[in-house]
């Protein structure tokens, strides 16, 4: 198998990730076990640990658990004769290792599938988490997190309103788009349980919308879509009114929190994972790229269809993450939003440019 060298943005991130060394301390000969380890989180997840381990002789080992090895040997090439990584398959929901810690990411992620498959969604997502949190009462973990979504808040019950983690808003349970919100609060609500009856020490990171270097090419989620358009020259083309409001976290900032997570936080409690200086409309975010990707050769044009619910988009939403629960863990974002596209564009330049 032809391996592939590393992305040079991808390593350019991992190595701002484990810079700060003193959040990898606690994992000195410890193992960590990382579901959805081919996703974009997980991934950079495993891999900074791996490049952790390399630079402080910890002696940990990373389990990543995956639907395909074929694709994860392909992604982690470059890895795979570590000492410190192994992969293992098979059906999540039965799944048995040792294990210290507990690194929960595996779910669907893309809206359209939310739709069109919404039993998979919530099926995947509660008997994964649910098997993951069983785990963990096994093998008295020491510490777990589990991924959820800003999506679990809803639509607020004011708009612009500032969401902390003990707020909440309005989910419309009986249109399947809610398959993915739902399923994340009742696996939130499993983890809390969890942590209360058997004292599995699980923290929940609420995650705003975490994008960077590492995302497939043939990912369609907007921001793949500006990026591509303006570095190929074309508009960006806007299937909605654009007025929702995006909640940001570059993937070096959302690793670093994650981490901290997993040995820091109070069991069974939620986190705010985001950039809460950076919240813009996707109208405005469309703008910031078109300018500062594309250059002036792009602008942003709206196309609205009459079939726009088909698409699997979000609700309109005007709120506002806060993450100083987060913050006071001593986490703090450090990538800008305009930051995030300039890395994101040259990461997907060098990929085309690799095959």
């Amino acid at each position: 198998m032809e391996v592939r060298a590393i992305n040079t943005v991808v390593e350019r991130d991992i190595q701002e990730v484990i810079g700060d060394s003193h959040i990898f301390k606690e994992f000195q000969d410890k193992t960590i076990l990382v579901t959805g380890a081919t996703g974009l989180i997980g991934s950079m997840v495993a891999r900074s640990l791996v490049a952790a381990n390399d630079a402080y002789h910890l002696s940990l080992h990373v389990i990543c658990h995956v639907r395909n090895i074929e694709k994860a040997h392909s992604m982690f090439g470059d890895i795979l004769n570590s000492q410190a990584i192994t992969f293992v398959d098979g059906p999540l929901d039965s799944l048995t290792v040792a294990c210290d810690y507990i690194m929960h990411g595996a779910a669907p992620t893309k809206s359209k599938y939310f739709v069109e498959h919404p039993v998979d969604t919530i099926r995947t997502s509660i008997h994964g988490t649910e098997r993951m949190l069983e785990l963990g009462k096994e093998q008295r973990i020491l510490g777990m997190v589990y991924l959820s979504s800003m999506e679990q808040y809803g639509i607020p019950y004011e708009s612009g309103q500032v969401m902390t983690e003990d707020r909440i808003g309005y989910l419309d349970h009986l249109n399947v788009r809610s398959s993915y919100s739902e399923s994340k609060r009742m696996c939130e609500c499993y983890c809390k349980s969890y942590a209360v009856e058997f004292g599995v020490p699980v923290k929940i990171a609420r995650l705003a919308q975490t994008f960077g270097a590492g995302v497939p090419l043939d990912d369609n989620r907007v921001f793949m879509q500006f990026t591509q358009h303006a570095l190929d020259g074309r508009d960006i083309i806007l299937h909605t009114k654009g007025d929702s409001m995006s909640n940001f976290c570059y993937i070096t900032d959302a690793v670093r929190a994650i981490i901290i997570l997993i040995t820091q936080g109070d069991m069974g409690e939620a986190y705010n994972v985001c950039h809460d200086e950076e919240t813009r409309s996707i109208a405005s975010i469309a703008n910031l790229v078109a300018c500062h990707v594309g250059g002036d050769k792009v602008s942003v044009v709206f196309d609205i269809p009459e079939n726009v619910s088909s698409f699997g988009y979000a609700p309109t939403v005007h709120m506002f993450l806060n993450s100083r629960k987060m913050r006071n863990l001593s986490w703090e974002p450090k990538v800008t939003m305009k930051d995030a596209y300039i890395r994101l564009a040259e990461y997907i330049t060098e990929e085309r440019q690799n095959g």
